[in-house]
């Protein structure tokens, strides 16, 4: 096993601006106006979910329905018009400067990988690990595959990454960059760990685009 450096990056509100489910919502809702009938439906079963009476994954069903009509080209456009023109600043700089000085990148999100694994086109991105979707013969379903990619399943789905890749995190010289505190999880492989825009007690705070 090699010993890498590991620059761990979420997306949602950490690289970019947003969070890319809703903006998927809107994207969809703008390219099939017809389906503007499912909002009161997706704001019924976030509250379901919130009020602890329908499952993570259940819920990002009704987000991620309009995807069942969309084709790749599709998806693309989506990453270029909604999530390339909303990523910080300052994390493309942060990316290519461990990028350059050796690390491993790697962009890991609870956000489907159908449309995240576009971010791979960076070259100073190295893989990028998100919640996977059952297929279809024309593209994806709405319905997820496995389990949502958040907070233990992203250290799973990392060190399963590692294991194929036969590498092992290089602990004193590895990062992480989250938002959130669901990434705690994936923050303890590292020791250098960056809360974007959030104050966490013991934990180095990043102020970007502000």
């Amino acid at each position: 096993m090699k010993s890498t450096k590991v620059a761990i990056f979420d997306i949602d509100k950490t690289i970019i601006r947003r969070d890319s489910m809703f903006q998927f919502v809107h994207y969809g809702v703008r390219r099939y106006p017809w389906q503007v009938w499912r909002l009161p439906v997706i704001a019924f079963h976030t509250a379901l979910f919130k009020a602890g009476l329908m499952t993570v994954e259940r819920v990002k069903r009704s987000y991620f329905k309009s995807i069942e009509r969309m084709s790749e080209k599709d998806l693309e456009h989506f990453f270029d018009t909604r999530l390339r023109t909303a990523i910080f600043a300052e994390a493309s700089v942060e990316m290519q400067h461990r990028k350059e000085a050796g690390y491993h990148v790697l962009l890991v999100t609870a956000s489907p990988h159908a449309y995240m694994k576009y971010f791979k086109n960076f070259p100073w991105v190295d893989h990028v690990i998100g919640t996977d979707l059952v297929r279809h013969s024309n593209g994806y379903t709405c319905r997820i595959e496995g389990n949502n990619c958040k907070g233990d399943e992203k250290v799973r789905r990392i060190q399963a990454y590692l294991d194929e890749k036969k590498m092992v995190i290089d602990y004193d010289q590895s990062c992480s960059y989250s938002d959130s505190l669901s990434d705690l999880p994936v923050m303890q492989l590292v020791s250098q760990r960056y809360f974007i825009n959030k104050r966490v007690p013991e934990m180095e705070a990043l102020s970007w685009g502000r």
